[in-house]
């Protein structure tokens, strides 16, 4: 069952794994009229700051279990070589705090890689999977509300040596209507064991502006296969 939770952590297009410290409450309504933006929202340009920057948040859990967690990631600036390409690394950490489940608390730390534009290239949660993409994915420059795309897909292992395949990560996005001047990015992330069975699908949504400043809202974790636990974390 909490396998997972551990995959709400690493799956990476990696916009759920940066974390601003700021933002919170809602969870991507779809208001219609005035409302609605007609704006360009500029997408990659504020996932690369988030990468770059790296940042801290605090949230709370609501759901089949209640309580409280926090997700930090560091600046992606050390240089590294993953699967033979030369970019940057960061070390994320994530601890929660559980009423009502089982474990009670839960903590893990994993690793980012980017190529030196930012792009993701794969994952490292340690001792428990390791993450490629063998294409990279795609991360649109603009969006506007009601558009659609798929990010791309990650392959985990079981480790560096990928003699054992794990499974794979699908991630798509929508956006959703917010307001005049902003919108919601809702990154859609299923989750498969290695047999090919949706195990989770995590919804992260983000608000985004003009700017391309990007605000956590939320994230909707909902498990399936041989588990129905819901999760929805919510950023303060």
């Amino acid at each position: 069952m909490y396998r997972s939770i551990a995959i709400f952590r690493y799956s990476m297009f990696l916009l759920f794994t940066v974390l601003v410290g700021c933002g919170g409450g809602g969870g991507g309504s779809s208001p219609t009229g005035s409302a609605v933006s007609t704006m360009s929202f500029p997408l990659q340009s504020a996932y690369q700051a988030l990468i770059a920057a790296g940042a801290t948040a605090n949230f709370t859990v609501s759901g089949t279990c209640t309580g409280t967690g926090n997700r930090t990631v560091t600046s992606a600036t050390t240089p590294t070589t993953f699967e033979s390409v030369s970019g940057f690394s960061s070390v994320g950490s994530l601890t929660m705090s559980l009423s009502g489940c089982s474990p009670a608390s839960i903590a893990q730390s994993y690793i980012s890689y980017f190529d030196s534009n930012y792009v993701p290239l794969g994952s490292n949660v340690l001792g428990i999977r390791y993450g490629l993409y063998q294409t990279p994915p795609t991360i649109p420059s603009s969006v506007s509300v009601g558009g659609t795309g798929i990010i791309g897909t990650e392959t985990f292992y079981t480790d560096s040596t990928k003699a054992t395949g794990d499974g794979r990560s699908d991630t798509t996005y929508i956006i959703e209507a917010e307001s005049q001047s902003t919108a919601i990015v809702n990154l859609i992330t299923k989750d498969y064991n290695s047999a090919g069975i949706l195990t989770a699908t995590e919804q992260s949504r983000f608000r985004i502006g003009t700017t391309g400043a990007l605000i956590p809202v939320s994230t909707d974790i909902q498990y399936s296969n041989i588990s129905t636990t819901h999760l929805l974390l919510t950023y303060n």
